[in-house]
């Protein structure tokens, strides 16, 4: 975000907090901005919450927690002077508020993170306190340039980043997808999913930074 962007972001945050905040808590509030000023989703989540105040609560942000990332969509856990705590989905495709923290969060939040249910999801909550602290210098995301998997994830299946555990080769290049499979093309949404079988059960190779410069941008899939 420009430097000139950031500071009305800033800005507007301040005025929010002028009517969201008890009078006593303003300073501490104000002071908490600083914090985060050179990170842009941070500033956005913070907009979004004195915004809105999630069930109407006039406090303050006192803490935010990382939960989760995937794709460069982190789940943060906003922590207020009242000892509230809320999830929020946030990317750089904008702020989602999801619920109280803890309580039940859509089912299109718990695929893309590939929880099969809430009781999964229950698993992954440590009590606020006890998440690790959003730390804008270390959150710096590794995207792959292709299918945008973080690094340590899995590729979309198709990327053409992705390292062919058979041979080590590019695995949308080489030819041991037709190998494996005793084909000479891969046409069918079925002969994908047993190709996907196949290559989860060898061990697939997540996406690593090192492996980008290698690669170009673009994919031809695993079709061709």
């Amino acid at each position: 975000m420009e430097k000139n962007k950031r500071k009305k972001l800033i800005d507007e945050i301040i005025l929010f907090i002028n009517y969201a905040v008890p009078e006593d808590e303003r300073q501490n509030a104000v002071a908490f901005i600083e914090k985060y000023k050179q990170d842009d989703l941070v500033l956005a989540l913070l907009r979004e919450f004195y915004a809105t105040l999630p069930e109407a609560r006039e406090e303050a942000v006192v803490r935010i927690a990382k939960l989760m990332a995937r794709q460069d969509v982190f789940l943060l856990v906003v922590s207020t002077t009242g000892k509230q705590h809320y999830l929020y989905a946030v990317s750089r495709e904008g702020v989602v508020f999801l619920n109280e923290y803890g309580k039940e969060v859509d089912g299109q939040i718990l695929s893309f993170f590939h929880l099969d249910s809430h009781e999964d999801f229950l698993k992954s909550c440590s009590s606020p306190e006890e998440l690790p602290e959003y730390h804008a210098d270390v959150e710096e995301t590794i995207l792959c340039p292709a299918c945008g998997v973080t690094e340590g994830e899995y590729h979309l299946l198709g990327c053409i980043v992705e390292v062919c555990p058979w041979c080590e080769g590019q695995l949308s290049n080489c030819n041991c997808r037709f190998e494996q499979m005793g084909v000479d093309e891969l046409e069918t949404d079925e002969q994908l999913e047993k190709f996907n079988d196949l290559l989860t059960a060898k061990g697939r190779i997540p996406f690593r930074k090192e492996q980008s410069p290698a690669y170009p941008s673009g994919s031809a899939g695993l079709d061709g």
